[in-house]
Formats: C-alpha cells, sequence, structure tokens
C-alpha cells in the first residue's frame, strides 16, 4: 500500500504523545466477549525434535466460521533468553473481537541457541501459516508480525532484511504490517557506542558479541531502504527510558526517510512492561491507536 493509501485511512490523531481521538472501533465497554474463537495450544512448528519441540511450538486463538481471517504472529519478550508464548494477557480476546487471528510463538532461547535461531524460527512461522491458513481459517496475505522486546528487535529485523525471509522462500511482500512494541535495539552500534550505558552494553555484548560487523548486520537500522518493500511499522514505546526512546525516534526518522510508512505510539505509564501488558485492556489510548493503524494497513 501507497504512503498515501495508507495515511489517507488513517482517522487517528496522537497529539503531545498522549492524545487521541477515533471513531473507528466501538468502545471495549460495548463489546461482548468473543464467540466461537478456538485455541489450539502446543503445535510444532519446526523440522528438529526433542529439546527443541517446546521451544519451536505455538499457540493460535482463531475461528471456524466466516471469512478467512488477518493474523497477527506475536513473538514475546524476555531478553533473548526468557519468555514463554503464554504471555499474551489480554491481547487473543481483544483481536478475536475485532476478527483477527492470534498466533502466540515460542522460539529457540540464548545461551543454547543463537540470534539467528531465534529469527529463523520467526521467518518459520510466518511459513507455517501460510502453509496451514486453510486449516485454521486464515487469510495469508494479512499476516502481521508483532513483538515486545527482544521480540520486537526479532520482528523489526525480520520485516527489514529480506534475505531472512528468503532462505524459505518468502519475501517482505508476504508481511502487511510490523508492531514493535518497546524493542531498545534498532541500531546495536549506536547503542554500544554511546558514553554511558555500561551496565547495558555488557548484557549486549553477552548477546552480540564484540564484532562492530555483527553488530551492524543485527541492526534493523542498517537494513532499511527505499523501495524494498518494507511493510508499514507501528512502533510503541515507554518514556522512562531515554536511550530506547531514542533509538525509537531515530528507527522510525530512517523508516519515514526511506518512504515507509510509520506511527509512534507512546504508552501510557512510564514503565515499559506496562506498554505491552495494557494493550487490549479497557480504555487503553495506545490500542485504539494501534486499531487505527491495522485497520488501515489491512
Amino acid at each position: 500500500m501507497s504512503c498515501v493509501a495508507l495515511r489517507s485511512r488513517f482517522f487517528l490523531l496522537v497529539v503531545a504523545g498522549v492524545g487521541l481521538i477515533t471513531s473507528a472501533f466501538p468502545s471495549f465497554a460495548e463489546l461482548a466477549p468473543p464467540k466461537g474463537l478456538n485455541v489450539d495450544r502446543d503445535i510444532y512448528y519446526g523440522t528438529g525434535a526433542g529439546k527443541t519441540k517446546s521451544l519451536q511450538s505455538l499457540d493460535i486463538y482463531w475461528n471456524k466460521t466466516g471469512k478467512p481471517r488477518p493474523v497477527i504472529i506475536y513473538v514475546h519478550g524476555g531478553g533473548w533468553a526468557f519468555g514463554d508464548k503464554s504471555d499474551v494477557r489480554h491481547k487473543p480476546d481483544f483481536f478475536a473481537l475485532h476478527k483477527i487471528s492470534f498466533v502466540s510463538m515460542n522460539y529457540r532461547l540464548r545461551w543454547e541457541y543463537k540470534i539467528y535461531d531465534q529469527l529463523e524460527d520467526v521467518v518459520s512461522v510466518v511459513n507455517w501459516v501460510k502453509r496451514n491458513h486453510a486449516a485454521y481459517n486464515l487469510d495469508p496475505n494479512r499476516i502481521i508480525l508483532m513483538g515486545y522486546g527482544a521480540g520486537g528487535f526479532l520482528v523489526s529485523l525480520v520485516a527489514t532484511d529480506e534475505d531472512l525471509l528468503r532462505t524459505q522462500g518468502l519475501d517482505l511482500g508476504d508481511l502487511r504490517a510490523v508492531v514493535s512494541i518497546d524493542n531498545p535495539s534498532y541500531d546495536i552500534v549506536d547503542l554500544m557506542q554511546a558514553p554511558d550505558n555500561f551496565i547495558e552494553k555488557r548484557r549486549y555484548r553477552l548477546i552480540f558479541g564484540d564484532d562492530e560487523n555483527v553488530w551492524s548486520a543485527f541492526s534493523p537500522t542498517t537494513h532499511i531502504s527505499a523501495d524494498k518493500g518494507i511493510p508499514p511499522f507501528a512502533i510503541l514505546f515507554a518514556t522512562d527510558d531515554e536511550s530506547a526512546g531514542n533509538q525509537a525516534k531515530a528507527f522510525s526518522k530512517s523508516l519515514r526517510d526511506a518512504k515507509v510508512d510509520v506511527i509512534m505510539i507512546p504508552g501510557n505509564n512510564r514503565k515499559a512492561e506496562s506498554v505491552d501488558d495494557e494493550l487490549g485492556m479497557p480504555g487503553d489510548k495506545p490500542t485504539l491507536a494501534l486499531m487505527a493503524f491495522i485497520g488501515a494497513a489491512l
């Protein structure tokens, strides 16, 4: 979708980072609990066996009836080493109310596995949706990647580095949109060269090593360029972390400079966890902003 077409479909205004008005969706109080929502858990999407089986599994929240639904693939956070697909809180029910199916995935965690293994797992789930869409009443042409924290990093890199998708016969055109929630790692080179944040840099060295070329290769910002088909981005961020906020703003500017549609959505509260935890809660303004973005992208 072109930049002009996407923006023309937004009926959303975010003022000074917090004000928002939208009439596109009914208020949360008007929505009944989702009917006919099926939940299939622990579906194995990998190709190996043994100890990777639980790490390469997904849960899917879907409806049998009606037209094939768009699907969100959610990638949990946890600093690349922790977390689980069960940590979805209100999201599956909320998106089901808006006729969007929801997949929450596990992925192979550090320290036994590498960052590339995790990126491969995200691509594998996109491929799984494409291959199994008919069985779960999904629309394979309307796939949205969503990730929180380390998951936000993973979906941002998959959606900017087309070579990752090509390893499984996919491309950037297979993604309709991306939602990155409180990802502090859009530009790892910049983060590692900052004069402060010594404790944070030590943690990143454990994850990404000491090679600046590796930092660059794993930085979503590095892979941004015009006319390569990067899908629209929604960037949700907390306001209490200046470094992460600056990373998000710089990434957003790089996307805009490359003519990629992007919207930044600040959280209600200052703490990073709340941005993800509160999505789908009654009266949550970032959720309304996100739904306006998704409605325009779909």
